[in-house]
C-alpha cells in the first residue's frame, strides 16, 4: 500500500478513515449529518489530523536521554507517528494495523517492539486501542498518548469561543505549565476549582497546552452555546491528559490522553527516571483504549 493510502469503514450511524502512514484517524464523519468532526490538517494552524505519539510524549530535555551508559537523540513526541504501518485486519467495522520495529528504529530507541493500532466502530462511538508488546530481551522505557484534533468550531457561523469542555465530574484541577523550551516547569496553575467546565476562551492556550497529571474525571464533552454536546472523549486509565490548541486563531482543539509527560526541566535525562515512564518486562505486553462517542 501507498504511505498515504487511507481506509475507510463505517456502519449505519458513523465513519471512520485513518492512513497506513502512523495508522493516524483522518476522518470521523456523523453519517446522519455529514458532519466531518476530525481536523483537516489545515498546515497553516496544524499540519496533522491526529498522531499517536510513542515512545516519548513531548519534548525531551536536550532533545537526549540516557540508557545504559549511551545516550540517544529523539524529537519531540517519538518517532511512530511518522512510520508505515501495515495493515493487519479489515472488515466492515473494524481496522487493525500493526508496526515492528527495525534497526533504524534501535538507532534511537535501543528496545524492540511490536504495537497494533486497532479501530472499532460500535453505533455512534468510535473505539481506539493500542497493543504494545516488548520483544527484547530487557526491560523496555516508554510513554504512550493520542493527539487527535477536532474541528471547533463545528457549525457554520459560530466561533471556537461558542464551545466549551465539560468534564463528568467536578473537579479540583491543575495544569502543568511548560517553560519556553517546552519542558514542564515546578509551577501549576489552577484551572477548575471544583468546577467541571473549561471555557474555550480566546487565550486559553497562550501558554501552549493545558496538562493535567491528575483528575476524577474519566471523559470530557465538546458542548455548544445551546448546551448540546457535540462529541464525548472517554479516556479511562490514562494517567495524564493534555488540551491543546495552536493559538487565538487556530480552529480546532486537541484531546491527547496520556501515559506519561515531557520531561520536568530538572530532569537528570535518565529514562528510568522520567515522570510518568512506563515500564515493560521482556516479552510482556501493555494495553490500552480510548473512546470517541458523537452525538447527532
Amino acid at each position: 500500500m501507498k504511505r498515504n493510502e487511507t481506509i475507510e469503514i463505517a456502519n449505519a450511524h458513523i465513519s471512520v478513515t485513518a492512513k497506513i502512514r502512523g495508522a493516524k484517524c483522518c476522518s470521523l464523519i456523523d453519517l446522519s449529518t455529514s458532519t466531518e468532526f476530525l481536523w483537516n490538517a489545515d498546515p497553516q494552524y496544524w499540519g496533522r489530523h491526529s498522531c499517536i505519539l510513542f515512545p516519548f510524549i513531548g519534548k525531551l530535555k536536550g532533545g537526549q536521554y540516557h540508557i545504559n551508559g549511551t545516550t540517544y537523540h529523539s524529537g519531540q513526541h517519538g518517532f511512530l507517528r511518522d512510520r508505515e504501518f501495515v495493515l493487519s485486519h479489515q472488515d466492515d467495522h473494524s481496522l487493525s494495523f500493526r508496526y515492528q520495529s527495525d534497526e533504524r528504529d534501535l538507532e534511537v530507541y535501543p528496545f524492540p517492539f511490536m504495537v497494533d493500532i486497532n479501530y472499532n466502530i460500535i453505533g455512534s462511538t468510535v473505539e481506539i486501542s493500542y497493543i504494545i508488546k516488548n520483544v527484547g530481551d530487557q526491560t523496555m522505557y516508554f510513554s504512550l498518548g493520542a493527539h487527535p484534533g477536532f474541528t471547533c468550531p463545528v457549525g457554520p457561523d459560530k466561533k471556537r469561543s461558542d464551545y466549551r469542555l465539560v468534564f463528568n465530574k467536578s473537579e479540583e484541577a491543575y495544569t502543568l505549565r511548560l517553560d519556553d523550551s517546552g519542558l514542564i516547569a515546578s509551577q501549576k496553575d489552577l484551572i477548575l476549582n471544583y468546577y467541571r467546565t473549561i471555557p474555550i476562551m480566546d487565550h486559553l492556550f497562550d501558554n501552549d497546552a493545558l496538562i493535567f497529571d491528575k483528575l476524577d474525571s474519566n471523559q470530557i464533552s465538546l458542548v455548544d452555546g445551546e448546551d448540546c454536546k457535540i462529541w464525548t472523549f472517554d479516556f479511562s486509565g490514562f494517567t495524564h491528559l493534555g488540551i491543546w490548541s495552536k493559538d487565538r486563531e487556530a480552529p480546532f482543539v486537541c484531546i491527547e490522553p496520556c501515559y506519561g509527560l515531557a520531561d520536568y526541566n530538572d530532569h537528570d535525562q535518565y529514562l528510568k527516571d522520567k515522570k510518568g515512564i512506563l515500564s515493560l518486562k521482556s516479552r510482556d505486553t501493555f494495553e490500552a483504549k480510548h473512546t470517541v462517542t458523537v452525538h447527532s
